[in-house]
């Protein structure tokens, strides 16, 4: 009987060594996960940097550019090249007093009044 109860004793020994492994594997496997989805965080953001890093390096070689260096100075200071001539278009009336007039619109409840009752609009 002793002979059993020892190798009862060391089959329940062993099932409590094998649950512990087991949790312990689970637990390495999670823990593994984790970090596998971190990693691929990081490297999104990694490539995300790296493209922003590649179009700013673009920006700055077009800014430093003689091309954007003269549209800018056109646009921004008003100079012109030699030999060019500016045409300076006046502005009418009429387009000034079109624009005035759509941003004074009545209201809403006199419009509605004036649709029922008056018939002007």
């Amino acid at each position: 009987m002793a002979e059993v109860l020892k190798s009862k004793l060391a089959t329940l020994g062993l099932g409590l060594v094998l649950i512990f492994v087991s949790f312990l594997t689970i637990k390495i496997i999670v823990q593994k996960n984790r970090i596998d989805s971190e990693i691929s965080s990081l490297q999104k953001q990694a490539d995300k940097v790296k493209n922003d890093n590649a179009q700013l390096s673009f920006l700055l070689k077009y800014f430093t550019t003689k091309d954007y260096q003269e549209k800018e100075a056109r646009e921004k200071l008003n100079l012109v090249k030699d030999g060019e001539q500016v045409v300076i278009l006046p502005v009418t009336s009429g387009d000034s007093t079109e624009v005035a007039s759509t941003d004074q619109k009545p209201a809403n409840y006199k419009l509605w009044f004036n649709y029922f009752f008056n018939h002007e609009n």
